[in-house]
């Protein structure tokens, strides 16, 4: 027989033929509507639990040799204590061929509601949601891969129970194929993938795959579309391995601009510039949301840096730190020394190689000779010689390196202040300078 003129049977991947029709029964249990989708691993049927009378979603495994096991999908989502994975019913057998029953969910993809752009606080929800759900696949030991505007569900009719902020969100590769795992171009656009540097499998590489994603999901909220986002999908390809990302800040200048300098972090080239896990984004943006609400003063945190740029970047970083940070920049040790004789802040963090009348050290010398002491923890940041560090042996003054560590190390630094026994205070001068 000419293979020109072979069809294949009713069941397998090439087959325009369902498998199940419509009115048939599954199981004595699940009755067959229509069919919603067909992936690389099944296809998947609308159908109806009529025992306990609620709609299903039924996917039926290929008769492909080699065809993944849907028990490893089904676990999957059994493994993820969150709205963003759909519950797991049951699995079984049907005609030799293995089932497995979830949740229905049904709503619109992330990408049709950004044809307008979304306001801030929605903005805001959405993000925190994706960032949350991505935190609770993480820590069930399951990497989401494409993370995009069309492989989130968002699930308008989720109630309080399921979804803590209203909408619902559901990740493609959580959903049992309800909703599309890759997105246009069918593979993961993390630049250590494009160049070849890590594979998409590898587990070690995951995590920071994941984060690339919520940069990019952040942008594409902010934008309308994705990054680099083009006709050509080896242009686009290649503006992730190499180019610049866009900043939130220029797309939105009415979001946070501390949310911006976050995504940047998220989006970084290299896996080991990106932040440590999705549970520290989580506690940054928290902070950033809480801070839009909440003003009040509970810790004030002093950066004495002559480099204009790089005193801007640790002002955002520790803004992320905590919600109740308020930062303030003094470009020389005279006007810090001003500032911390006034404010008396919690933290103060030095660029080592400050020059100018006051250099480093000779502010940390003042502020340990102020007056009946001082409660603000000086924190020298760079290289400091161990002669140096002698000078203040005994006093309140830490040290922390700058490698590729400082950014987690002033993390830790100021939530490590909100751990600590709040310390009475005097009365503090309401006069701006």
């Amino acid at each position: 027989m000419p293979s020109g003129t072979f069809s294949a049977p009713a069941g397998y991947r090439d087959s325009p033929a369902r498998p199940l029709s419509a009115g048939e029964v599954v199981a004595s249990a699940y009755a067959i509507r229509d069919e919603l989708g067909r992936t690389d691993t099944g296809i998947v049927f609308d159908a109806r639990d009529m025992v306990l009378d609620r709609e299903v979603a039924l996917k039926l495994a290929w008769r492909d040799p080699g065809t993944p096991a849907l028990i490893a999908e089904a676990r999957r989502c059994a493994s993820v204590r969150d709205a963003c994975a759909v519950q797991v019913h049951g699995m079984g057998m049907h005609n030799g061929v293995e089932y497995v029953v979830g949740e229905r969910v049904a709503g619109h993809l992330l990408r049709e509601e950004l044809i307008k752009p979304l306001s801030e606080e929605l903005y805001l929800t959405r993000l925190r949601t994706l960032i949350a759900a991505v935190t609770r696949a993480h820590d069930g030991g399951i990497a989401v891969g494409d993370i995009s505007g069309s492989t989130v569900l968002v699930d308008t009719g989720a109630t309080a129970s399921s979804a803590s902020n209203g909408d619902r969100l559901i990740l493609g590769r959580l959903s049992l194929s309800q909703v599309p795992a890759f997105g246009p171009h069918g593979r993961i656009l993390a630049p250590e993938i494009v160049r070849g540097e890590a594979e998409a499998s590898d587990p070690a590489a995951a995590e920071a795959i994941d984060l690339y994603g919520l940069g990019c999901v952040a942008v594409e909220m902010a934008a309308g579309a994705p990054p680099f986002a083009n006709e050509d999908p080896r242009v686009e390809l290649r503006a992730h391995a190499t180019d610049r990302p866009p900043r939130i800040a220029d797309l939105r200048p009415d979001l946070p601009s501390e949310l911006s300098d976050l995504v940047d972090w998220l989006l970084a080239k290299t896996p080991d510039a990106r932040p440590r896990s999705a549970g520290d984004v989580l506690l940054q943006l928290d902070a950033i949301i809480e801070r839009l609400g909440n003003r009040m003063r509970t810790l004030r945190v002093l950066i004495v840096d002559d480099d204009t740029s790089r005193a801007r970047w640790l002002w955002s970083l520790v803004r992320r730190a905590h919600a109740a940070c308020v930062v303030e920049i003094a470009s020389e040790g005279t006007d810090a020394a001003h500032k911390l004789n006034r404010d008396q802040p919690d933290i103060v963090f030095v660029d080592a190689t400050l020059r100018g009348v006051m250099n480093a050290l000779e502010l940390c010398m003042y502020a340990r000779g102020l007056e009946g002491g001082t409660r603000s923890q000086m924190v020298l940041v760079g290289e400091v010689s161990d002669r140096d560090k002698m000078l203040f042996s005994g006093a309140n003054v830490a040290f922390i390196p700058e490698d590729g560590a400082l950014p987690n190390s002033i993390l830790e630094r100021v939530r490590q202040a909100f751990t600590e026994r709040p310390r009475a205070r005097k009365p503090r001068s309401t006069v701006s300078g």
